[in-house]
C-alpha cells in the first residue's frame, strides 16, 4: 500500500514530520515503513529554505525502494535550464524570471562542490518517470490525460526522458512539448481578450488553468477556473469556446500535485485529488494514505 506525497518545495522539516506522522522511521540514513511504501509527486525543489536536504531524503528513499517519485515541473524545468541547446544557450533561457524560480535553489548548491552534487541531482531527475500507473492507481505530477499519457509510452517505454526527447520536448509546438506541458504544468484556457490575473510570482497571465477533472458542462468560471475572477466567476463556461473539453471520467483513483491550493484539504472527486496545499507559501504538506480502495475518502488525508 502507498502514502502519496504532494509538493514540498524544500520543506524537509515538515516533510520529515509528515513521514513520521504516518509511521515512517527514520533507519541507516532513510526513511522506512514495516508494510509500506511513499510516492513523491514532484516538485522537491525551489522556493524552500531545505532544498539540498529535501532532496537527500526523497532520493535516499527512491533509491532504498521505500518509496516511488515522479517528475515535477521544478525538476523538468532545471534539466532544461541545466542542459545545453545544441545551437547554443540553454534549453531554458536564463533570463531573470526563469534565474527567479531557480533563485534558492541554485543560493543552496553554489559552492563548487555543491555545483558538483548538482549536477549529480539533474542526472538523478531524468530517471524520474513522467507518470506511474500501479495497480489500482495513477501519480501523475499535474494531469492525467490518458491521450497524452498513450503519446508519452509510445515515445519512452519506461517513461523517462531521454535525450533526443527532452530536445523536442523543449520547442514550442511539438507534440512532445504539448504533452510534457500538460501532463506537468496542467492544461490552460485563454482568458476572453482583456482579462488578465496575476500569479504567485506576481506574472501577469492571460491563460487560466483549469479543473481538469470536472466536466465544464456543468460549471461557472469560478467552478472551473484555478483563480478567482470577479467579473467572470458567476458566468457559465461557454464549452462551445473550449479547444478541449474533455474532463477525467476514469473510476481508476489519480492522485496529482502541482496546483497551490489553499484551505482546508479535500478530495476534488471520488476517483481524483491533490496534495499541493502550498507548503512554500505558508500552508500544509498533505498526504494520502491509500489502502488499495477504488473510490477515495477524506479520512485518507493526512496533514503534517
Amino acid at each position: 500500500m502507498y502514502d502519496i506525497i504532494g509538493d514540498i518545495h524544500g520543506h524537509a522539516a515538515e516533510l520529515r514530520q509528515l513521514l513520521q506522522k504516518l509511521g515512517y522511521t527514520e533507519q541507516h540514513g532513510t526513511y522506512r515503513h514495516p508494510s509500506r511504501r511513499a510516492i513523491f509527486l514532484g516538485d522537491f525543489i525551489d522556493r524552500g529554505p531545505q532544498i539540498r536536504q529535501t532532496l537527500q531524503l526523497v532520493r535516499a528513499m527512491v533509491d532504498d525502494g521505500t518509496a516511488l517519485a515522479v517528475l515535477g515541473n521544478h525538476e523538468y524545468n532545471a534539466i532544461c535550464f541545466h542542459d545545453e541547446h545544441p545551437q547554443g544557450g540553454h534549453l531554458r533561457p536564463h533570463i531573470p524570471r526563469t534565474i527567479f524560480q531557480h533563485l534558492r535553489t541554485l543560493e543552496e548548491f553554489s559552492s563548487r562542490e555543491g555545483w558538483a552534487e548538482w549536477q549529480d541531482y539533474i542526472g538523478w531527475f531524468k530517471t524520474l518517470p513522467l507518470f506511474l500507473e500501479l495497480p489500482g492507481l495513477r501519480a501523475v505530477h499535474a494531469c492525467w490525460d490518458p491521450r497524452h499519457i498513450a503519446f508519452l509510452r509510445t515515445q519512452l517505454p519506461d517513461a523517462r526522458i531521454t535525450p533526443d526527447f527532452l530536445l523536442r520536448s523543449a520547442q514550442r509546438g511539438t507534440p512532445e512539448y504539448l504533452a510534457v506541458e500538460e501532463t506537468l504544468k496542467g492544461k490552460e484556457i485563454a482568458l476572453p481578450t482583456g482579462v488578465q490575473f496575476h500569479d504567485k510570482d506576481g506574472n501577469p497571465r492571460t491563460k487560466m488553468r483549469t479543473r481538469w477533472w470536472t466536466d465544464p458542462r456543468a460549471c461557472t468560471y469560478q467552478d472551473y477556473y484555478l483563480e478567482p475572477i470577479e467579473a467572470l466567476n458567476p458566468l457559465r463556461v461557454a464549452v462551445e469556446e473550449l479547444a478541449d473539453g474533455w474532463h477525467y471520467q476514469d473510476a481508476v483513483p489519480v492522485f496529482f500535485g502541482h496546483y497551490w491550493l489553499r484551505g482546508t484539504p479535500q478530495l476534488l472527486s471520488p476517483h481524483a485529488v491533490c496534495l499541493d496545499y502550498s507548503v512554500a507559501k505558508g500552508g500544509e504538506l498533505v498526504a494520502y494514505r491509500w489502502h488499495g480502495e477504488q473510490e477515495l475518502a477524506a479520512a485518507g488525508l493526512v496533514r503534517a
